[in-house]
């Protein structure tokens, strides 16, 4: 059985002087570059998207000192399987670099979920397209007056040799989309375990981790209704989702180590724990892959007494109280089963989408985290409906009154929501103090 393992990198560190050493190269190569100045624009101005969140790497030519640059900002060296060199920040969310001898010009890599939509949705005439569609990798070229655009698509696959499509991908696709979900947790944990096993030994960790997680993200759209609207923003400048940061998954105690080795058999390291302390109620552990770009969050109830205890690989107790989460998977399912994710969240222009959405008649709540380096709020909560079956056991174990349950029953509960984050200075963490309040504030009994 596998057990979580542990990132060695971190606490994650604010990394000004890196990050802005990638703004400072994006606006030169923009102001040289009319087409990227008026992409970003409209990124920002149609879907609030920061287009810096979409670079995947850069490709510069020689010069003097730029090693020595990059590793004065933090930047180490990796040589990939193919022999690529690659430059990246260990600890920062920031883009990657590469140096290519017959380069005079900066080559612009911008990650996108399909170059066929992104050239069509952008009116770009793209000169030549490497790699299958569908593929783990597949570069297209775009000459600039002063340099290169190089939309890719990269799917659970970290170097830069162009890919073929994998055999029987639609397949995989129907099988993810209509994995079991059931009201049993463990019933379908082990449903989708057996299912990722199957298509791992064709596809890949990485691959197999991605198509997954695309099933999963369609899954939540189709119950969120800010989410959609979002999602059309970003189809429409033909993004996709390559923007996302983190998925949320809620558990019950019962089921969440379950949970989390299914995580890790997917190829996830567990990063940081979060517990915010005894009046919090809740703990959380977060993932990261280690060929994808999948980040998750998983949440859980926490009792005082467990402060100090890794509760993503022991047991947990059961107890008669429900926090937050425990409700919330008590009314609706857990997000691995029928309820799908909490939320999903995405890099933004946070006050451009906050805005954009309430104007389109979505409310946002107040921010959680308001932070030089991190910027968090949740859409106001999408209610779903509690089938009566399941108020019925709450309210005679005490867990919920009469009161409740009947609210919940006419009205019902809050939901899934879509958070707007924004990242700056390439911090790659959350705030535990911030997360405690919103996991209060999204409480299903707190609700007016």
């Amino acid at each position: 059985m596998s057990t979580p393992s542990t990132n060695p990198a971190g606490p994650w560190p604010r990394c000004p002087e890196a990050a802005a050493y990638f703004h400072e190269l994006f606006a030169d190569f923009a102001n040289q570059n009319p087409l990227i100045a008026q992409l970003a624009q409209r990124f920002a101005d149609e879907a609030g998207v920061d287009i810096l969140a979409l670079v995947d790497h850069w490709i510069l030519p020689p010069s003097d000192g730029l090693i020595e640059k990059w590793e004065a900002l933090g930047l180490v060296k990796t040589t990939l399987p193919e022999g690529d060199e690659v430059w990246e920040h260990p600890g920062a969310r920031l883009p990657r670099l590469r140096i290519k001898a017959k380069r005079t010009t900066p080559c612009l890599a911008l990650g996108v979920e399909n170059i066929s939509e992104f050239a069509a949705k952008n009116d770009l005439a793209i000169e030549a397209c490497h790699g299958d569609d569908d593929s783990g990798y597949q570069c297209a070229h775009l000459t600039l007056p002063h340099g290169e655009l190089m939309p890719i698509v990269r799917i659970g696959y970290q170097g830069f040799a162009p890919q073929t499509r994998p055999d029987g991908l639609e397949a995989v696709r129907t099988d993810f989309a209509n994995r079991p979900r059931t009201d049993d947790e463990a019933v379908s944990i082990a449903a989708a375990q057996e299912l990722f096993e199957k298509h791992v030994k064709t596809l890949g960790l990485g691959r197999a981790t991605e198509e997954f997680f695309a099933a999963e993200r369609a899954y939540y759209l189709a119950r969120n209704t800010a989410a959609r609207w979002q999602y059309a923003r970003q189809e429409a400048i033909g993004i996709g989702w390559a923007n996302h940061d983190h998925h949320t998954y809620r558990c019950s105690r019962a089921a969440f180590p379950a949970l989390i080795r299914l995580f890790v058999a997917m190829g996830f390291l567990c990063r940081e724990r979060f517990y915010a302390g005894a009046e919090a109620g809740w703990g959380a552990q977060v993932l990261e892959h280690t060929e994808s770009r999948v980040v998750i969050f998983a949440d859980v109830d926490i009792a005082p007494e467990e402060l100090d205890l890794d509760f993503a690989s022991v047991e947990l107790a059961p107890r008669t109280t429900l926090g937050t989460i425990g409700l919330w998977c008590a009314l609706h399912g857990s997000s691995i089963a029928k309820a799908g994710m909490h939320h999903i969240e995405c890099e933004f222009l946070c006050q451009r989408v906050k805005d954009d959405a309430i104007a389109a008649g979505f409310g946002v709540m107040a921010p959680f985290t308001d932070l030089p380096m991190l910027w968090q709020a949740f859409t106001v909560g999408e209610p779903w409906q509690v089938p009566s079956e399941r108020l019925a056991p709450l309210v005679a174990a005490g867990q919920l009154t009469s009161e409740q349950a009947e609210k919940f029953a006419t009205v019902g509960a809050l939901g899934s929501h879509l958070e707007i984050l924004q990242r700056w200075e390439g911090f790659k963490g959350f705030n535990k103090t911030a997360v405690s309040n919103i996991i209060r504030d999204t409480d299903a009994r707190l609700a007016p």
